[in-house]
């Protein structure tokens, strides 16, 4: 595909678009999520490595896409190296506490720490794992920078947004991405995020202090005795707070878009927040529909079985104890294969109309702008980074798309 006149054509500036349907990644997750039974869940890394082929693929920049040439070996590998790392330590961890049960409240607070430290060193590394497969126009990305200095920074900006009950959070998003985007590169040109955490407070502040002042005035109004109106306020506010979250993550996402520089490549976004709080409606009410169909199918098992062993009861002592032990082992195995089942709906749902929903509507706000610049771009001996961080993010649970 001959995609360099395409983009060089489009001086100033260009839409970016999705063109991936819904129903072709429904069917790569329902074939994928099928086969991690027999595999134990093993097949997700090829899942993972599929979905993420079908986002990239399917990101279109005028006439030309990303290229996903990540492979789900590679996060297999990954995820085995990240367990060879955290056994021993949470191994080292049990021992400890059953050798001295006065240390087990100490060992319990580097058990905390563990996964914590981790979990932001392996946030890095899996950025950089994922750049460096990320292929544009023939040209990789790739990534600077130290996994280690990024995870002293993280624990620095989560204290300081701990202490400042959490009004820090925005120069926190800044600095980090600052720090991620300062040393992404692609092909020879470098990246950066001038998004300012100021501009984030403003959009996005007023949500967070609405929600501590009603907590707080709920508080007050509860220790003075006023229980009604402390109950109800209490309420409104847990009620309120899920739909919270949807709206913020719009205008963070938004602030992020408008905030990425390639060189002289620039980003601008148009993304509202209705687009993006509509994927999470999506998502909970399949969620519901799926729960209501799986209770009403369960009822039907259940009955079905009720008038099977009823008919059963016409049987002698001997045939139905030996029929019991075989009956309850199936039973067993069809019950733990049913709930994971329901289990691997739920994550399908999730995946489809929540990360990919969000991810197309993100990719259709988005304009390039300077777009004319890649045409210079060229190329280096950047390396492909490891898959440990993806396998630590596996292995800690903290892994997505």
């Amino acid at each position: 595909m001959n995609v360099v006149p395409a983009i060089g054509r489009a001086k100033g500036s260009v839409h970016t678009r999705f063109t991936g349907a819904e129903g072709e990644l429904f069917g790569v997750l329902v074939r994928g999520s099928l086969l991690q039974i027999p595999t134990f869940g093993f097949y997700r890394f090829w899942l993972i490595t599929d979905v993420r082929r079908h986002l990239w693929t399917n990101t279109r920049i005028g006439d030309d896409s990303f290229e996903y040439i990540g492979r789900g070996k590679e996060l297999l590998i990954g995820f085995l190296i990240a367990l060879a790392v955290l056994v021993p330590v949470y191994l080292g961890y049990f021992l400890l506490a059953l050798e001295a049960e006065r240390l087990q409240a100490f060992a319990s607070v580097p058990m905390l720490l563990t996964p914590y430290v981790l979990g932001h060193y392996a946030v890095f590394r899996a950025r950089r794992y994922r750049a460096t497969r990320t292929i544009f126009r023939g040209l990789r990305f790739w990534m600077t920078g130290s996994g280690w200095a990024y995870t002293g920074r993280a624990i620095w900006w989560d204290l300081v947004t701990v202490l400042t009950l959490g009004f820090a959070y925005p120069w926190r998003s800044a600095a980090l991405e600052r720090y991620k985007l300062g040393h992404t590169r692609y092909g020879n040109i470098g990246g950066a995020f001038v998004g300012r955490g100021l501009t984030l407070f403003r959009r996005g502040g007023w949500l967070w202090a609405l929600f501590l002042a009603s907590a707080a005035l709920a508080g007050v109004l509860l220790a003075s005795g006023q229980w009604v109106s402390g109950i109800v306020l209490a309420v409104a506010v847990s009620l309120a707070s899920p739909f919270l979250l949807p709206v913020f993550r719009a205008m963070e996402l938004r602030w992020w878009l408008e905030g990425v520089r390639f060189g002289p490549v620039e980003m601008a976004s148009d993304l509202a927040i209705g687009a993006v709080t509509w994927c999470y409606a999506k998502t909970v009410l399949a969620w519901l529909a799926y729960g209501i169909a799986a209770a009403v199918l369960l009822g039907l098992v259940a009955a079905v079985a009720g008038g099977l062993f009823a008919g059963l009861q016409g049987l002698d002592v001997s045939r139905l104890e030996a029929l019991s032990l075989p009956a309850a082992v199936l039973g067993g195995i069809v019950g733990v294969v049913v709930y994971v089942a329901f289990l691997l709906g739920l994550d399908i749902i999730r995946r489809l109309f929540l990360d990919r929903g969000i991810w197309a509507v993100a990719a259709h706000s988005v304009t390039l702008r300077n777009i004319e610049a890649v045409d210079s771009v060229a190329g280096t001996d950047a390396r492909e980074a490891g898959s440990v961080g993806e396998g630590l993010l596996d292995a800690l649970d903290m892994g997505g798309f």
